[in-house]
């Protein structure tokens, strides 16, 4: 008998293969443990016999009977770069602890990555567009904590869009910012890594969600929510994804949000052995993959709250100057912008804001890394940064992104 409570799921035949682990733990109607999870499918006979009489146990969301951690409102005015900058120290200093020691004190953990997770819940509402720029143009980190960061910052955009409740929110993101804990020691070296990955380290990938909740739970982390996102945090609605090959229902809605968010920041980020994919082709690649690899709906959702333009990107404009995305509008084809650079190569003395509805200023196309200039965020921004609550016609983004094929 299942010591937890369950939610009991229909199994469907190509869920299960003889002699491969099955991907949830499988019990009768009556909630009899048949199968548990990771055992391998002994035969064809039992695997008919599973088809039959048993059913995916999968884990039931409980909500937590105590207080819930609220997001940390910003009071007064800060600088949300300084702030996404002070965060990842701090998500840094976390991760060198769970490197050197597997045991931390009680509830420590926890409480460090839900104290991050509510600051980041905080500057969001405080100004998403800025967080949203820090995802495109913060580069004084290691991939293992810039990574984690924009996977949160993303992830938070759509659930507070969704609406979902804080339990799960706060699961949710404590899962955007350790979901590759497995992969820290060893990041490093693979985005260096020029050639294919050896038979050991396409395992460690491979497995890294599974390794990631174990020393989570190892560290004293109980929120069976979070563990179960980790663990699924790369599966994909067709079942390519892994470490379980896990489909359709099988996923939690929260896990192919983390999935979608982070494909997205993998793209945008440059590596030792390619340059960031070009946003339209990052865009794009989603949204051909909506409906298969990821969920129609939440891919549109995605594309939709990013804008066609999103904050932090540079793009070239029909007057030839260089602006720098700052804001969205309700035309997703017309952000705010700041321009930096001349159209005859020379920086204005401070960044010039406009909105590129306007004649000469409209987008003429996204620049590639060679046309970019480092500059400062902030003041990019200024102090008076941009509060948009903006919500786009989907079926627009749609025709527009069918044109991108």
């Amino acid at each position: 008998m299942l010591s937890k409570p369950f939610d009991l799921l229909r199994i469907e035949a190509d869920a299960l293969q003889v002699g491969e682990p099955t991907p949830l733990a499988i019990c009768d109607a009556s909630c009899q443990e048949l199968l548990g999870k990771g055992e391998l499918i002994p035969s064809e006979e039992y695997k008919k016999l599973l088809l039959r009489v048993g059913f995916f146990a999968r884990l039931k969301y409980t909500p937590p009977t105590g207080p819930i951690k609220q997001p940390n409102l910003v009071k007064g005015k800060v600088n949300p770069f300084a702030e996404f900058d002070d965060l990842s120290v701090q998500l840094e200093v976390l991760f060198n602890q769970l490197e050197s020691s597997k045991t931390q004190p009680k509830g420590s953990v926890t409480r460090k990555i839900y104290d991050i997770a509510t600051q980041i819940q905080g500057l969001v509402k405080y100004d998403a567009d800025a967080l949203m720029g820090a995802v495109h143009l913060s580069d004084r980190f290691e991939y293992q904590v810039h990574h984690p960061m924009q996977i949160a910052i993303l992830t938070e955009l759509i659930l507070e869009r969704l609406k979902v409740s804080q339990d799960i929110r706060l699961s949710t993101l404590a899962a955007a910012l350790t979901s590759n804990l497995a992969m820290n020691p060893y990041q490093k070296v693979l985005d260096q890594q020029k050639t294919p990955l050896n038979e050991q380290q396409r395992k460690l990938v491979s497995n890294h969600p599974l390794l990631s909740a174990k020393q989570l739970e190892e560290a004293g982390v109980e929120d069976e929510l979070w563990l179960e996102l980790v663990e699924q945090h790369h599966e994909k609605l067709d079942g390519s994804g892994y470490p379980s090959q896990l489909s359709g229902m099988y996923i939690r809605r929260e896990a192919l949000i983390l999935a979608l968010a982070d494909v997205y920041s993998a793209m945008i980020t440059p590596r030792v052995y390619r340059g960031p994919i070009k946003l339209t082709e990052s865009l794009r690649d989603l949204f051909i993959q909506r409906g298969s690899t990821f969920d129609d709906k939440l891919t549109r959702l995605f594309i939709n709250e990013l804008g066609l333009y999103p904050p932090g990107i540079y793009v070239r404009l029909d007057n030839g100057e260089l602006a720098v995305v700052v804001g969205r509008t309700s035309d997703f084809k017309a952000p705010i912008v700041a321009s930096i650079r001349k159209s005859d190569g020379n920086m204005h003395s401070s960044p010039r804001r406009h909105n590129c509805s306007e004649p000469g200023y409209g987008v003429k196309y996204v620049c590639d890394p060679s046309e970019r200039v480092r500059v400062d965020p902030s003041q990019l921004w200024g102090f008076e940064a941009l509060r948009v609550n903006i919500k786009v016609d989907l079926s627009s983004v749609d025709a527009f992104m069918r044109g991108l094929r």
